[in-house]
């Protein structure tokens, strides 16, 4: 991860919370607090917690080229694209979610990292290396990354301004190293479903939290072995959440510019030449953010249930 950003896992929802799941709107967005007890529903700050979002209506995501021993590359580029596109096909009453994401294909780099000018990321002639929001396999060594436990299926870790909550960046990590994935309909025990994982943590990339929902929704903090198909399309829950996020707009005279702040690399920053990635569009929506405030990272993550469909831990 890069120097700049600190992890913090967000801690499974109390069961006392989950006491609240029949109400209407149960959704929670990701806030600049780490706390997953805090439910936003809105723009509206709590206190010093503001709720996150990306400010731009076009985002990029890249896919880390050697894929997995278990899935490939095209596997992975499919299933993403099918993930982000349940989010952004999302019926909002008066039409879809106004953001759009994009996949911008293979990179080379696998690393949770985001490069920016906060006086330790390396900077030459005025320019920071490139970044790219990675979606990355773990073949091996999954335990040995802070952050890691064996009960994840995956982990998301987003960076961000803590001052405003404008999301900077977003990175998923998914656990091959301990669990078996199955990228079809066939999703017997013990292998995962892929597509159910990955639109989940599509939701996180978004900048939702877990739900205080029942098991139903796509957001909840659980996956459930024995229904794992439930995860693959949103809930009328999951749907309020990204509609409230992202409201219907005509995005139709906007040019798409999902290239993230200070430009996109398919390189990690270490073996970037400086001054070699792509510009952002001048006034595009991909544009600098503001740097004023130190990035953080928070990481939300999917706990497999082990037990059926068990609510506790």
């Amino acid at each position: 991860m890069s120097t700049m950003g600190a992890r913090c896992s967000c801690a499974a929802l109390a069961l006392a919370v989950l006491a609240s799941a029949q109400q209407a709107l149960a959704y929670c967005r990701s806030n600049t607090c780490k706390d997953a007890t805090l439910c936003l529903q809105d723009d509206q700050p709590v206190g010093l917690c503001k709720p996150l979002r990306w400010t731009g209506d076009c985002i990029g995501f890249a896919i880390q080229e050697d894929a997995s021993s278990e899935v490939s590359y095209q596997e992975t580029s499919d299933l993403l694209d099918a993930a982000f596109g349940a989010w952004q096909q999302a019926p909002c009453g008066a039409g879809t979610p106004g953001i759009r994401v994009q996949n911008l294909g293979p990179v080379s780099c696998g690393a949770v990292e985001l490069n920016a000018r906060d006086g330790k990321t390396r900077v030459v002639d005025g320019l920071v290396p490139g970044n790219a929001n990675v979606v990355v396999f773990r073949d091996m060594d999954w335990l040995a990354a802070a952050g890691h436990s064996s009960e994840m299926l995956a982990l998301t870790t987003v960076q961000f301004d803590k001052k405003t909550g404008d999301l900077w960046g977003a990175d998923m990590e998914i656990n091959t190293h301990l669990y078996e994935m199955s990228v079809g309909d066939d999703t017997a025990a013990p292998r995962e479903d892929l597509l159910a994982i990955v639109t989940h943590e599509a939701g996180h990339f978004l900048g939702l939290d877990h739900t205080m929902a029942g098991p139903e929704a796509t957001m909840h903090y659980r996956y459930d072995r024995l229904d794992p198909m439930n995860f693959r399309t949103l809930h009328e829950d999951d749907i309020a959440g990204i509609c409230q996020m992202y409201p219907p707009r005509d995005l139709s005279a906007s040019a798409c510019n999902p290239i993230p702040p200070h430009g996109f690399s398919e390189e990690c920053a270490a073996d970037q030449l400086v001054g070699c990635s792509a510009a952002p569009a001048a006034g595009g929506p991909g544009r600098s953010a503001p740097l004023a405030a130190a990035a953080i990272g928070a990481a939300a993550w999917l706990r497999a249930r082990r037990r059926g469909r068990r609510a506790g831990p």
